[in-house]
């Protein structure tokens, strides 16, 4: 039996807010949780740049299990928020109080430090954020969130137009054309779908 391969983070959102409401997919028409264990966020933050594989190592090491499971938590509620927004502004429909809260929450308490340092014989600023508990590390998420809604022309966002896919993506291909999550998957899918559905109304109105 061909050996089946675990579904992993797609990055193809053109917007690091889009990739994180894309952490959850489906697969075969069922909803499947990327972002099972804060392993999985820490990872999926590394992979974003947001933070280097040392800093995640440096920080988790001072919170208990525990704490690190609620990030957990705390990184499904605000994905949630962030779904609801995108889909309701693409809607032309009210974003709640609660969901801009939930990504509100997150950047009100951060700590942002400042410090000189010294680069090819130039001097710089080097600015960081104090990392104090584990929902601080989903300060450049709602950062993210933040860039997107002021930013970005909320029409170019789109859900790819598989009905069996629950990804979006910001549309910067030309003339804003771009249907699908991924031509190789989707795009394929629908078009075997659509040559498949043609023929068979052809041999219906030959018979």
């Amino acid at each position: 039996m061909p050996k089946k391969i675990a579904p992993a983070f797609q990055f193809i959102g053109n917007h690091p807010a889009l990739d994180f409401i894309n952490t959850k997919i489906a697969v075969g028409g069922q909803p499947v949780e990327l972002l099972c264990s804060w392993e999985d966020v820490l990872e999926w933050l590394s992979l974003m740049n947001f933070y280097t594989k040392e800093q995640l190592n440096a920080v988790i090491q001072k919170w208990e299990y525990g704490k690190g499971e609620s990030l957990v938590e705390e990184a499904i509620e605000l994905r949630k928020s962030m779904l609801t927004m995108v889909q309701n502004r693409t809607r032309n429909m009210e974003v709640s109080e609660e969901d801009m809260s939930c990504i509100n929450k997150v950047l009100q308490e951060q700590v942002i430090t400042t410090k000189l340092i010294r680069t090819d014989h130039r001097f710089a600023a080097e600015k960081q954020v104090a990392l104090r508990k584990p929902s601080d590390l989903l300060i450049p998420v709602a950062e993210a969130a933040v860039d997107l809604f002021c930013h970005y022309d909320i029409r170019l966002i789109k859900k790819c137009e598989n009905p069996a896919c629950v990804l979006y993506f910001y549309d910067n291909s030309r003339n804003s054309t771009r249907r699908w999550c991924s031509q190789k998957t989707c795009g394929n899918r629908m078009k075997v779908t659509a040559y498949l559905e043609r023929h068979k109304n052809k041999d219906t109105k030959e018979s």
